[in-house]
């Protein structure tokens, strides 16, 4: 039998303080190891600005690399619904049946544990352990909780750590000195992708930012196009302009810094994309888009992940900005207007119809064509 630690939070972002309590909590009783999880869609956060939850994710990656008995738990993150830690708990005594659980929660937490989904469920498959938050009477607290739901907290002895997320957030903000209060390298992850720094302006003004003028004006005209088509072949308008304006948010970012954003935030490419500079924006523009500027609609953020290069099958929404891409009004190539007039009545024909000009203009130039295009080609030649 093991005894696991379950230190759970938003992490937004993780910090030194969150470390050295699960220390502290590991070895006072003996804990066998320590599992964070970061909440995914925390039900008690909501109408609060929370950074994504695989970025939170991964800045709690690295911040316990290097600590042998700790662990990174993704259940929550992998999660559609909202995370409760009594669901949360139920999973894992069903995964550890012979374990013991511990959870690690502040006196804040124990204070409003009523409040908690299913606080009689918390208490019947762990033991909390509670540590020390300002403005807390924790003995009183853990008391009431043992005459309320039959269960004993326990304190974790440990000096009292006046850190929180919400200070170190307000601290990044106004751009103040952080560095003694988290890890370097989760630090160094939020200073090379700018986060948690203000949102000024509206998502076009702030894509503007980040975009070179031609750059900026080829998306205006990408939205305009798909919004455009989105009219003509019934799909949400709304949502067809912002995935055009959005599509190339990650576009004018330097080689190298393109390539350290996309280990920072996951991003998967194949061995012709890392080759290729001109593909690799349009994935990372996608978590650019949920990251950075805060978009959250799935089928926006599809749209943006292949409006390079598209794939078989694709939804009508992600064939509108792949067209639009290709055919707004500032695009002046041999055979454009063509494919304008096949986009107005045949958005799959029209789908064909660039994947095909794609082939033809990286062949003619002695480019390596993308094995997608030719896949793309095929699918909506059989399939329109």
């Amino acid at each position: 039998m093991s005894k696991i630690g379950i230190m759970g939070g938003t992490f937004n972002p993780i910090h030194n303080g969150h470390l050295v309590i699960a220390k502290n909590a590991k070895e006072q009783f003996g804990l066998d190891k320590v599992m964070f999880i970061t909440s995914g869609n925390p039900p008690h956060k909501q109408g609060e600005k929370i950074l994504d939850a695989q970025i939170r994710h991964k800045m709690v990656c690295i911040a316990i690399d290097g600590y042998a008995d700790f662990e990174l738990c993704d259940y929550e993150v992998k999660k559609e619904d909202y995370s409760y830690t009594a669901d949360t708990l139920a999973y894992l005594k069903e995964q550890n049946k012979e374990d013991e659980l511990f959870l690690i929660i502040g006196a804040d937490s124990l204070h409003n544990l009523k409040t908690w989904h299913k606080p009689e469920d918390i208490c019947k498959l762990c033991t909390l352990l509670v540590y020390s938050r300002e403005g807390y009477d924790i003995n009183k607290d853990c008391e009431e909780v043992k005459k309320e739901y039959h269960c004993t907290p326990r304190i974790i002895k440990a000096t009292y750590i006046d850190i929180s997320s919400t200070e170190i957030r307000n601290l990044l903000y106004n751009k103040k000195d952080v560095s003694q209060l988290m890890p370097d390298a989760v630090l160094q992850l939020i200073t090379r992708n700018d986060l948690y720094l203000p949102d000024e302006g509206t998502i076009e003004e702030r894509i503007k930012k980040r975009l070179r003028p031609d750059r900026f004006c080829h998306s205006e005209g990408v939205a305009k196009k798909a919004t455009e088509l989105a009219n003509i072949f019934g799909v949400d308008k709304e949502k067809a302009y912002l995935a055009g304006i959005a599509h190339d948010c990650a576009k004018n970012i330097p080689y190298e810094k393109m390539m350290a954003k996309c280990a920072d935030y996951d991003v998967e490419l194949d061995e012709d994309e890392r080759n290729n500079p001109g593909l690799i924006h349009a994935k990372l523009g996608e978590k650019v888009a949920k990251i950075e500027l805060g978009i959250t609609d799935k089928e926006i953020l599809k749209a943006i992940k292949w409006h390079t290069l598209g794939y078989p099958g694709m939804g009508n929404l992600e064939k509108i900005i792949y067209v639009a891409d290709m055919i707004e009004e500032n695009r002046n190539f041999l055979g454009v207007d063509g494919l304008r007039a096949i986009a107005q009545e045949n958005l799959d024909r029209a789908v064909a119809a660039c994947a095909k000009a794609t082939i033809d203009f990286n062949t003619a130039k002695n480019i390596k064509v993308h094995p997608m295009a030719y896949k793309v080609f095929e699918w909506f030649m059989k399939n329109e």
